[in-house]
């Protein structure tokens, strides 16, 4: 279905420059639209505009008439750019309803416009809320509560006992409420400590592939509103996960970990057990986290420290060599120069008496 680019500008509330009339059938990136399709392009990308096939393009308040060019002028590209995406693009919601081979607990509460696919299992007493979605092959375990309007992925587990809020979107593979890592050596063996807390994953938070939020020990391991997590992240027992935080691909955290609101921590980012990180914490990928990181620094590195040392540092590092060649070569002057020193000073005067 095709808009008039002038409906496409009253919804973004953008500056139109260009043919009102211009039909728009969908959106594409910069390089890869075609004619009838929208895009948007901002900082290094604005250099693109005059190259790409797009029919229209979102750009920022600065950039001026383009000749032969649809414009929408907004404060803010990309997310008018997000904005617009919704307009061509609505996820398929299928109707309500239990597969037949799907298995349901009689105990268990799926809303009527609730859809239940192919092989997923429900347990006891588990609740699943109006508009939500459970894909093929969920385990839904005994307890679970899950909210409206949520999307359970493919292979899911959700262990017993755990909430799932509203809004809630969990890739395939994902485990929320497996035991958390703990163990006490016995003499002779590790004795399993019982996991007997929980975990509740709150309103609109999104959780990757082949995440795994652990249940608490005591208490309750909790990834708070409009949280966002990549693919292949751990989330220990006990951790608190603050709202709006970004979590990105390979993030581990030990147990009783807490990050704060609006925190973004990149790939592969690794905190030790009971660390308190702020809130609007940044942490560059491959960060080592060993210990409290006040609200709002910038950290990189192993172990982590401002981001500015780190990087000072790694200029001197990559000096190093030329360094140690120089020092070498310093050495051997000074060698060179202590060999020769005892002849240019000659053989010690012998003492005169006095009056001599």
């Amino acid at each position: 279905m095709s808009h008039p680019l002038r409906v496409i500008a009253e919804r973004l509330g953008a500056e139109l420059l260009g043919n009102p009339e211009e039909p728009i059938s969908g959106v594409n990136a910069l390089e890869l639209a075609r004619p009838g399709e929208l895009t948007f392009a901002e900082g290094r990308y604005a250099k693109g505009i005059e190259r790409t096939r797009a029919a229209a393009i979102i750009v920022s308040l600065t950039v001026g008439p383009v000749a032969g060019k649809n414009l929408l002028r907004v404060a803010q590209p990309r997310e008018a750019f997000v904005k617009a995406m919704g307009i061509f693009y609505q996820p398929p919601r299928p109707t309500g309803g239990v597969h037949p081979s799907a298995v349901v607990a009689p105990s268990a509460a799926v809303a009527p416009n609730a859809a239940v696919k192919e092989c997923a299992v429900i347990r006891e007493r588990a609740k699943i809320g109006g508009g939500t979605i459970i894909e093929s092959g969920v385990h839904v375990g005994a307890g679970v509560t899950v909210g409206e309007q949520c999307w359970i992925g493919p292979n899911v587990v959700l262990m017993e006992g755990v909430t799932i809020g509203h809004r809630v979107i969990i890739h395939g593979g994902s485990v929320v409420g497996g035991d958390g890592f703990g163990y006490v050596w016995m003499g002779d063996h590790h004795q399993k400590i019982p996991q007997l807390g929980t975990v509740v994953i709150e309103d609109d938070v999104e959780l990757g592939c082949n995440v795994c939020v652990d249940r608490a020990t005591f208490g309750t391991t909790i990834v708070r509103r409009g949280a966002k997590v990549d693919n292949l992240v751990q989330i220990a027992h006990n951790n608190a996960i603050g709202e709006h935080v970004i979590l990105c691909g390979q993030v581990g955290l030990a147990g009783s970990v807490t990050v704060g609101k609006g925190s973004v921590l990149g790939g592969q980012v690794g905190v030790v057990d009971h660390v308190r990180i702020g809130d609007g914490v940044k942490a560059g990928g491959g960060t080592i986290i060993i210990r409290d990181v006040q609200s709002g620094e910038t950290i990189w590195g192993y172990p982590h420290r401002p981001i500015k040392q780190t990087i000072e540092e790694g200029v001197y590092l990559s000096r190093l060599p030329k360094l140690v060649a120089q020092l070498k070569r310093l050495s051997e002057q000074v060698e060179a120069m202590e060999a020769r020193l005892p002849l240019r000073e000659g053989p010690p005067s012998e003492a005169r008496a006095p009056g001599v």
